[in-house]
């Protein structure tokens, strides 16, 4: 699992009886962006909320790089949304974070990609997904002066950012052209309503809108009505979730002091990244032993990577302690 368990209705402050079926809000409630609007400082018009963050990243992307246009992307990613690209016919072109280099990414090189491709857009994640790497502030100027110099859109994955103490917000708000991706499936345990949103500007979104009209008309009411709740406990959900991550890692931190992996320490979030500690095995390999003593992993071919898995440790303890023996029971034995 990616996300923190999940809370319960007490939680988010919402009885379901009071739930209305037949609600209607054709982009959403106003009152969750406003909620945005506070958290951030920007602007409520420029929030998308859509039906996942997932979403909220097509409607955006696809608006931006239409057929034949080109779209950059991180290696090691999180390429289902690379993949969902491929019915608007964009051109795909990657760029590495490599594990050596701490996953920093290589501005001057991403510089040349963009500038060589003449790329529309550019996909990130922060914190990095599957590796947990933060962006130094370096990396964040650097990204908003080549969205200046090549005129490309930068769209930002921010699933993970609010694992962050402190958050230091979205990275929209460094320049016009870069887009937030938020939502509230991953740090606040909100994970199957599928609520999620963008930032950008408001012209942006107006363009975000044409897809997201084509693609969900409108969220599902239920939905919306969670999200306003869980939304005006936005931050008690959020030290909810860092608990759980740092806890989490602190097992897990423990654990490899037992056991010889390589991995680069995430800067917070419930995931991190090593290289199969089995030699001779690829990710999908590594699993395969690892569900047949009862634990699952993520293969990193999912993220370009496939000597690589993505751990995640956001578990309660108890039951975290048992999946980390059952990883140990698979390397020892190998």
């Amino acid at each position: 699992m990616s996300a923190v368990p999940p809370v319960g209705w007490h939680e988010i402050g919402l009885d379901p009886s009071s739930l209305q079926l037949f609600e209607f809000t054709p982009y959403g409630p106003t009152e969750v962006m406003d909620d945005i609007s506070d958290l951030w400082g920007v602007d409520p018009a420029g929030v998308l909320l859509a039906s996942s963050a997932s979403h909220a990243h097509f409607c955006f992307a696809a608006a931006l790089a239409g057929p034949g246009k080109t779209v950059v992307h991180e290696v090691p990613g999180y390429l289902p949304i690379v993949d969902a690209l491929s019915v608007v016919g964009v051109n795909t072109v990657p760029f590495p974070r490599r594990f050596d280099q701490h996953y920093r990414i290589d501005l001057d090189l991403l510089a040349r990609t963009v500038a060589d491709n003449s790329a529309a857009v550019v996909l990130l994640t922060n914190l990095h997904n599957p590796s947990g790497v933060r962006l130094s502030v370096e990396e964040e100027q650097g990204i908003a002066v080549i969205a200046e110099e090549e005129g490309c859109h930068v769209i930002v994955d921010e699933m993970y950012r609010p694992f962050l103490d402190p958050d230091p917000g979205p990275l929209c708000r460094r320049h016009p052209s870069i887009i937030s991706i938020g939502g509230l499936n991953k740090v606040h345990g909100v994970s199957q309503i599928r609520f999620g949103w963008g930032m950008a500007t408001e012209p942006l979104v107006d363009l975000a809108r044409r897809v997201f009209d084509s693609t969900t008309l409108h969220n599902s009411c239920l939905t919306d009505q969670v999200a306003r709740a869980a939304m005006k406990r936005y931050q008690p959900l959020r030290q909810r979730g860092r608990k759980f991550a740092t806890e989490g890692w602190q097992v897990f931190s423990r654990w490899l002091e037992q056991h010889s992996i390589e991995l680069v320490a995430p800067a917070g979030g419930l995931v991190c990244f090593p290289r199969v500690p089995i030699a001779g095995l690829d990710g999908d390999q590594f699993q395969q032993r690892c569900l047949e003593h009862g634990v699952n992993l993520t293969p990193g071919r999912f993220f370009g990577a496939p000597d690589h898995v993505r751990i995640a440790f956001g578990l309660a303890q108890e039951p975290l302690q048992e999946a980390l023996e059952a990883l140990g029971e698979v390397i020892e034995k190998s």
